[in-house]
């Protein structure tokens, strides 16, 4: 025994070849089917014909690591996902603002004027971005309420200056 050499336990008296099998089964039973000198099975199911057993069966859980998915992309990685909005240029909000604000105080050529210089720059910077900012319609909003204040400004100043004159004809003729 000391000049055999050692290999797993319990093979004592097995031959030591390669690819061979042994012929009983470590916890005893009965031995594996016989196998085809061709590479297919002995007996049982051929593979490729009847139903997939469970274990060749597609799976219909989450992919692994390795395969692409449809959640949520990382961080950096272009091409998923929706674009960023494009920002809204603050200049443009306070324009509006103002506009409604002026409008509704009745402080019409105050807000009128700002209103104006505000929808103007934003749309200024606005055509500038390229796209990256909006708000184009809230500053044409303001800038048409702002006119909307200016013309009636204009409308309240024709009207006092009419009742200014009207007053001041209709005294000289009631005093002869």
């Amino acid at each position: 025994m000391a000049d055999h050499p050692s290999g797993p336990p319990g093979g004592e008296g097995q031959d030591d070849r390669p690819g061979e099998k042994p012929t009983e089964p470590f916890g005893g039973g009965a031995p594996p089917p016989p196998s085809s000198p061709y590479g297919q099975p002995g007996y049982g199911q051929q593979p490729g014909y009847g139903p997939p057993s469970p274990e060749q069966q597609p799976g219909y859980g989450q992919p692994g690591y390795g395969q692409p998915g449809y959640g949520q992309p990382g961080y950096g990685q272009p091409g998923y996902g929706y674009a960023a909005a494009p920002q809204t240029e603050g200049t443009a909000t306070a324009a509006l603002v103002i506009a409604i604000v002026g409008f509704v105080t009745c402080l019409w050529p105050v807000a009128g004027i700002v209103a104006l210089v505000l929808a103007n720059n934003a749309t200024k910077r606005i055509e500038e971005s390229g796209g990256r900012l909006s708000g184009l319609e809230q500053a044409r909003w303001a800038r048409v309420i702002g006119i909307v204040e200016l013309a009636l400004t204009a409308i309240g100043l024709v009207l006092i200056i009419i009742l200014i004159a009207v007053s001041a004809t209709s005294t000289s003729y009631s005093g002869v």
